[in-house]
């Protein structure tokens, strides 16, 4: 395995995979763990059937330029960040096995400040000289933004279980930045509520993710060794038709015409006992809405109204008191939380899948 880098101007817009000059499939970092059969019609020069939308551009497009918020963010609690120029970014190309480079354009480098024991002691030439921070080496940095419900994933199960494809991602860059594997971090942005947080990934564990990476795109390279750039030799699917792999595939049509004919999937809203109709659920719906307005006054009254005995039990200096014929308690709970990020710092994936696990409920909401 080697690695090169080069500069380029050429930015995000190219496909999953494709040939390069030298006959080599040169695959996105951000699409190593994609599906291969994807990856194999991208680099054969098939047209997506399946294009992204509007919105799926939007989100995208914002993703994007939410980075830079996410960077100042970081310099603001005390990393150090340097991070590429836009109009210029560097890539960096992984060549995995002789006829497979991953290539893509990391979003910087970045260090940790360092602290206490960490840091090492300061020499200063003149007194009165401020103290200067220490920080640690420098390490890749891959930037995400989530939505709420993936961010809230990503902070409890960590992104080896909940995105691993960022985690070979972030392997790829940090071997063709440095030559070497080494820590990683990666910083996420809920875009919902704008708020963000980071994981750091141990060395060790990035070496696991590129290993990983590598043996599941081995096996691209070595159809391509047995078939050579046949458009027809199609590789096998690497997920199912219900996946949101298949779902969002830009070959879709391609891959699966007929994708609910085929599989038998029923496309329409299973209900439970009688079917409802769609003026039926119209009325659900205007019944919801004129239930929630008749009861949002009469809330906003009562935490007014609490919030005022709050007030008063806290200057009397009482736990517990008397007014008319109701008794009113100040109550004190204890929250306990779990800080994730140090869990997923200290623990492998499969100790954390023993610990953090996950359920699916269903409910509805209508806004």
């Amino acid at each position: 395995m080697t690695t090169m880098t080069d500069d380029r101007a050429e930015v995000f817009s190219r496909p999953a995979a494709r040939f390069d000059g030298d006959g080599n499939i040169e695959v996105r970092a951000s699409a190593a763990l994609g599906c291969r059969r994807a990856l194999w019609y991208a680099a054969t020069g098939y047209e997506p059937t399946n294009p992204p939308s509007d919105d799926s551009l939007t989100a995208m497009e914002a993703g994007n330029a939410l980075e830079p918020v996410v960077v100042r963010a970081m310099e603001r609690a005390g990393w150090k960040v340097d991070a590429p120029d836009p109009r210029n970014p560097k890539q960096v190309a992984v060549s995995v096995g002789p006829n497979m480079l991953v290539t893509g354009h990391p979003d910087g480098t970045a260090r940790l400040p360092l602290t206490g024991d960490e840091a090492p002691p300061q020499i200063f030439l003149f007194e009165g000289e401020p103290e200067m921070p220490a920080y640690g080496d420098p390490m890749v940095v891959e930037i995400k933004t989530r939505g709420p419900e993936a961010f809230k994933r990503w902070q409890t199960l960590g992104a080896e279980r909940s995105h691993p494809a960022a985690v070979a991602q972030a392997a790829f860059y940090t071997l063709g930045e440095f030559g070497d594997l080494r820590e990683t971090v990666i910083a996420t942005m809920d875009t919902g509520n704008r708020t963000w947080d980071y994981e750091r990934i141990p060395a060790e564990r990035l070496d696991k993710a590129l290993q990983d990476a590598c043996a599941w795109l081995g096996e691209l390279g070595a159809h391509h060794v047995k078939n050579g750039p046949d458009p027809d030799a199609l590789p096998e699917r690497d997920f199912s038709s219900s996946s949101w792999q298949c779902r969002s595939c830009p070959f879709l049509a391609v891959c699966l015409p007929g994708l609910a004919e085929e599989d038998g999937i029923d496309e329409t809203t299973e209900t439970e006992g009688k079917e409802v109709t769609d003026e039926e659920a119209r009325d659900a719906v205007a019944a919801y809405a004129e239930a929630q307005e008749s009861i949002r006054e009469p809330e906003k009254a009562k935490r007014a109204a609490l919030d005022t005995l709050k007030t008063w039990m806290r200057r009397q200096g009482d736990s517990k008191a008397t007014v008319g014929d109701r008794t009113v308690t100040l109550v004190s709970s204890t929250r306990y939380s779990v800080n994730h990020r140090r869990l997923n710092e200290a623990l492998d994936p499969e100790t954390r899948a023993e610990i953090v696990t996950e359920s699916e409920s269903e409910y509805v909401r209508v806004s």
